[in-house]
C-alpha cells in the first residue's frame, strides 16, 4: 500500500488529513459548475436523440410520399397475355375499354455478311454510306429514305472486321457483331431498329486499291445479305387498322403503353378502370404514417406539466412544432386547380382530421369517390402543368407557387416574357419557337409556340405530395432546420466538453493551492507543538517532585 507521506508527517500537527480536506474543498468549489455543465451536455444529447427520431420519421414520410406519387388512379388489364399494358401517364389515363387484334409484330432488319477468314485481317479502305428507310416489295426492290441523315463510315486500308463492327455499332439505330460461324469463317451481322421504316441501305465507294468492303454494298438490293426483312407491327384498335415501327405502342390509348408479344387469335380487350384496391391500400398506409408522425411529435414535445415524463424536445419544441404545423396546413388545402375553384380536399376522399390532430380514413367514402371520378387523385398526387396557346414540357422548380402565368411575345423580334420576366427563345427549322425558362418563376419548363403567337397562359397547380415533400425538404435538407439545429447542438457538446476539461484542470489547481496552504499551516502547528513539548519537558525537569 502506498504511503501518504503528508499524512504521516502530519502526525505531530493538527491531525487532519489535509489531502482529503484539500480534495473535498476543491470539489465543493467546482461541483456546482460541473453539475451545470453536465446538465447542459445531457440536455444537448437528449435533444439530439429527439431530433434523430424526428429525422427518421420524416424520412419515412418522404419515402411514403415517393410511393404515393407513383399511384395511378386507374388500373389496366388485358384479356390475353399476347398484349401487355401499363399505365405510363396517370394524368392522361381514363376509364375505357379497347379491342385490339395483332396481325404482325414489328421486326428488325438483319443483314449477314459472311465468308471472312480472319476478323483481325485488313479489309482494305473505302467508305460506306448507310441510309435509313424502307425497301419496297417490287422486283427489283426500291429504297425510300425516312428523312434521317445518311451516315458515312470512312475506313483506312488497315481497318479490320472487328473495327468495322465497332464503327457500325456507333451509329444510332444499328448494332453489329462479328460471329465465329464454326467452319473456319467469320460473319458480321447487322441489326436495325424494328419497323419497316428503319431498314438499312449501304452503298460502297471504293478506294483506288481493291477492298473487301465492296461486299457490303446492298444499295440496289438487300436480299443477298438479308436474313430477315424489316417489318412494322400491324394491328387494329376498335376496328381501325394501324401500323407502328415497334412492338411498344404508347400513342393509341391515352396514358397507356401496350407491348405486343404475340400475334392474337382474336380480339383482345384492354380495360382501364378505377384503381380502387391499389389506391385504398396506398392511402391507408399514408394515413397510418401521418398518424405515426403526429403521435411522435406530440410525444417528443410533451412538457410533462400535466403528468408523465417530458419529451426529448420539451425544451426545444420549435422545429418539431413548425414541421407539424406546416404539414397540417398542407393537408388542409385543396389541390388540382390553379384558381382553387375545382380543388380536391382530403375530406372529399374520406380522410378527416380528428380533434386530437390525428387522421381517420373512411374506406367506403374513399372508394365511392374514386369510383365516381378516379382523376380526382391526380391533383393530390401530381403537379398540374398546362398551357393555353402553347405546348409546355418540363417540371417547374420545387416550391413554385400555384397560379396562372401570362406569356407575352413580340411576333417580329421573338422577344418574350413570362410573368413579366424575360425568357430566351430559339427559332426552329419548322418556324416554331422554343422558349426555355431559367428565371425563378416556373424555372425548368419549356414553351413551344407558333411563329405568329402573341400570348399564352401557363397554369400551374402544386400537388399535395409536392407540398408535403417541400415541408420534408425544408426539415431534412443539408441547409434545413434540423441540420442547422443539430450542428448547433454538436457545437454545444464540444463547448461543454471543453468546459469540463477546463473545470478538471481548475479543480486540480484549487486542490494544489489548498494543499500548499494546509501544508504550511501544518508546519507551523507542528513547530508550535514541538515548542510546547519542549517547554513541558523543561518544566518537568525543573520540578522533579511534581
Amino acid at each position: 500500500m502506498p504511503t501518504d507521506f503528508l499524512t504521516s508527517l502530519n502526525a505531530n500537527g493538527s491531525g487532519l488529513n489535509i489531502r482529503e480536506l484539500s480534495s473535498s474543498l476543491a470539489e465543493a468549489e467546482i461541483s456546482p459548475r460541473r453539475s451545470l455543465t453536465m446538465d447542459r451536455i445531457d440536455q444537448a444529447e437528449l435533444q439530439l436523440s429527439g431530433n434523430a427520431q424526428l429525422r427518421s420519421q420524416a424520412e419515412q414520410v418522404d419515402e411514403a410520399l415517393g410511393l404515393i406519387s407513383g399511384l395511378s388512379p386507374f388500373a389496366i388489364s388485358s384479356s390475353d397475355p399476347a398484349i401487355t399494358s401499363t399505365i405510363i401517364d396517370p394524368t392522361l389515363a381514363q376509364s375505357t375499354s379497347s379491342t385490339i387484334e395483332v396481325s404482325a409484330l414489328a421486326k428488325a432488319q438483319i443483314l449477314n455478311f459472311g465468308g471472312f477468314t480472319d476478323p483481325t485481317a485488313a479489309l482494305g479502305g473505302g467508305s460506306l454510306t448507310v441510309s435509313f428507310g424502307s425497301w419496297s416489295t417490287d422486283n427489283p426492290p426500291a429504297f425510300a429514305g425516312n428523312g434521317r441523315t445518311d451516315q458515312v463510315l470512312t475506313l483506312s486500308p488497315e481497318a479490320t472486321l472487328n473495327e468495322l463492327a465497332t464503327a457500325f455499332s456507333s451509329l444510332e439505330g444499328v448494332s453489329a457483331q462479328v460471329v465465329d460461324v464454326g467452319d473456319g469463317t467469320y460473319s458480321i451481322g447487322l441489326i436495325s431498329d424494328a419497323g419497316a421504316n428503319n431498314a438499312l441501305s449501304i452503298a460502297f465507294k471504293p478506294p483506288p486499291d481493291p477492298s473487301q468492303l465492296a461486299v457490303f454494298d446492298i444499295s440496289d438490293d438487300p436480299s443477298p445479305a438479308q436474313a430477315q426483312a424489316a417489318q412494322s407491327a400491324a394491328l387494329t384498335i376498335n376496328g381501325i387498322a394501324v401500323t407502328r415501327d415497334g412492338n411498344e405502342v404508347d400513342d393509341l390509348i391515352p396514358g397507356v403503353l401496350m407491348t405486343l408479344t404475340e400475334l392474337t387469335n382474336g380480339p383482345v380487350t384492354l380495360t382501364s378502370r378505377a384503381n380502387t384496391e391499389g389506391a385504398l391500400e396506398v392511402m391507408q398506409g399514408f394515413v397510418d404514417i401521418l398518424n405515426a408522425t403526429t403521435r411522435l411529435i406530440d410525444g417528443l414535445t410533451r412538457t410533462g406539466l400535466s403528468g408523465g415524463d417530458a419529451g426529448a424536445l420539451a425544451s426545444d419544441r420549435t422545429i418539431a412544432e413548425q414541421f407539424l404545423s406546416g404539414f397540417e396546413r398542407s393537408l388542409a388545402r385543396g389541390y388540382g386547380s390553379s384558381d382553387g375553384r375545382a380543388s380536391t380536399f382530403l375530406s372529399d376522399l374520406g380522410i378527416l382530421t380528428e380533434r386530437d390532430g390525428t387522421f381517420s380514413f373512411d374506406a367506403a367514402r374513399f372508394t365511392a369517390a374514386i369510383e365516381a371520378n378516379p382523376a380526382r387523385l391526380n391533383g393530390l398526387l401530381r403537379d398540374t402543368l398546362i398551357a393555353d396557346g402553347a405546348s409546355v414540357t418540363g417540371t417547374p422548380l420545387t416550391g413554385t407557387p400555384t397560379g396562372s402565368y401570362a406569356f407575352e411575345r413580340d411576333v417580329v423580334t421573338g422577344a418574350a416574357t413570362l410573368a413579366g420576366r424575360p425568357v430566351s427563345g430559339v427559332e426552329q427549322a419548322d418556324g416554331t419557337w422554343i422558349y426555355t425558362v431559367t428565371s425563378e418563376t416556373l424555372r425548368g419548363i419549356s414553351l413551344t409556340v407558333e411563329a405568329d403567337a402573341q400570348s399564352a397562359t401557363v397554369e400551374f397547380a402544386t400537388s399535395m405530395v409536392s407540398a408535403l415533400q417541400t415541408d420534408v425538404s425544408d426539415l431534412l435538407g443539408s441547409n434545413g432546420a434540423l441540420s442547422s439545429r443539430d450542428d448547433a447542438l454538436k457545437r454545444t457538446l464540444d463547448d461543454q466538453a471543453s468546459a469540463l476539461a477546463a473545470l478538471d484542470l481548475r479543480e486540480e489547481e484549487i486542490e494544489a493551492r489548498y494543499l500548499a496552504r494546509f501544508t504550511q499551516m501544518e508546519q507551523i502547528i507542528s513547530e508550535l507543538n514541538s515548542v510546547g513539548d519542549f517547554l513541558d519537558n523543561l518544566l518537568d525537569s525543573l520540578n522533579p517532585d511534581s
